[in-house]
């Protein structure tokens, strides 16, 4: 999945993770493994960041299935003791679903400070494919 630099600048310029440097001298990635995975592919960083990419152009999907996502994230950032979890859906229709994954991630009860969620353009992710 895309060199460490698309990844670094995916990271800091499209998420404005102020993350420090270290964390991007361990990058692991990988792509979801089956049917039920709630994501494209994962990022962790540096031990410390976990990172799932969602493409998806569908509402209904975003509306079913964030939650679950959401969920998965924090559990596996709660699990293997990293620091944050961000939540990436990309999509051609950004205000779309922006609009349902806001109003989602604001109902979602098991969110701390640490957990984020991030709506971007395709485009954005397009660097990070194999």
């Amino acid at each position: 999945m895309g060199t460490n630099r698309n990844i670094i600048k995916f990271v800091r310029n499209t998420l404005g993770c102020k993350c420090p440097d270290e964390i991007f001298d361990r990058i692991e990635c990988r792509d979801d493994d089956s049917d039920t995975d709630p994501y494209t592919r994962s990022i962790t960083l540096g031990e410390r960041l976990l990172v799932y990419i969602w493409e998806t152009n569908d509402p209904s999907l975003v509306e079913a299935k964030l939650p679950a996502m959401l969920l998965c994230g924090k559990n596996e950032r709660d699990r293997r003791g990293l620091n944050r979890f961000r939540a990436v859906i990309a999509t051609d229709d950004v205000d779309g679903i922006d609009s349902i994954a806001q109003r989602l991630f604001r109902d979602f009860s098991d969110k701390d400070e640490k957990v984020h969620l991030h709506v971007v353009p395709t485009r954005e992710v397009a660097d990070l494919e194999n």
